[in-house]
């Protein structure tokens, strides 16, 4: 009997220890306002700013065929490319955030309109998807994955919907 009883208290022992307390409202709160400035390195030309943005795995898939980079050490040499980009500014709208049980990973999806200038030519791109992951690794919020799309003029693949 006394074995059961010790077994028992073991083991509330045990799953008590893995409960993360989290506050869900605080967890949506950190992410959005992480997903909100995560393109602040871009607006600030921050190289630095940046590899805090982004996880040392993370994995970005770019709207250019051969942007599919894997790891910071592959995303950097296009952050740098991209930094030349003068005056980028990003319009956001329909974000939509799915949080995960503990707290501590999200995904997310919304539409951005940006405008930038290359040299002297000013340029606009509208209704860009962008989806991906944010993570807190060592209590920062971090991008994990990061997905852009621009989605073309009818169907890529002609179907009935």
């Amino acid at each position: 009997m006394k074995r059961i009883i010790y077994f028992t208290i073991i083991t509330s022992l045990l799953y008590s220890c893995n409960v993360q307390n989290t506050n869900p409202e605080k967890s949506l709160d950190e992410v959005s306002s992480f997903i909100s400035s995560q393109f602040d390195f871009f607006t600030n030309s921050s190289l630095e700013l940046a590899k805090n943005t982004f996880s040392d795995d993370a994995i970005l898939i770019g709207t250019d065929e051969a942007e599919y980079l894997s790891g910071w050490s592959e995303i950097e040499p296009s952050i740098v490319g991209q930094l030349a980009i003068k005056n980028p500014k990003f319009e956001t709208r329909d974000l939509n955030i799915i949080m995960s049980d503990g707290g501590d990973m999200a995904s997310y999806t919304q539409v951005l309109d940006f405008t930038f200038t290359v040299g002297e030519d000013s340029g606009e791109i509208n209704n860009v998807r962008n989806s991906g992951v944010v993570k807190k690794i060592n209590g920062e919020w971090k991008v994990v994955q990061i997905h852009w799309s621009i989605g073309v003029q009818g169907q890529a693949v002609e179907y009935d919907y």
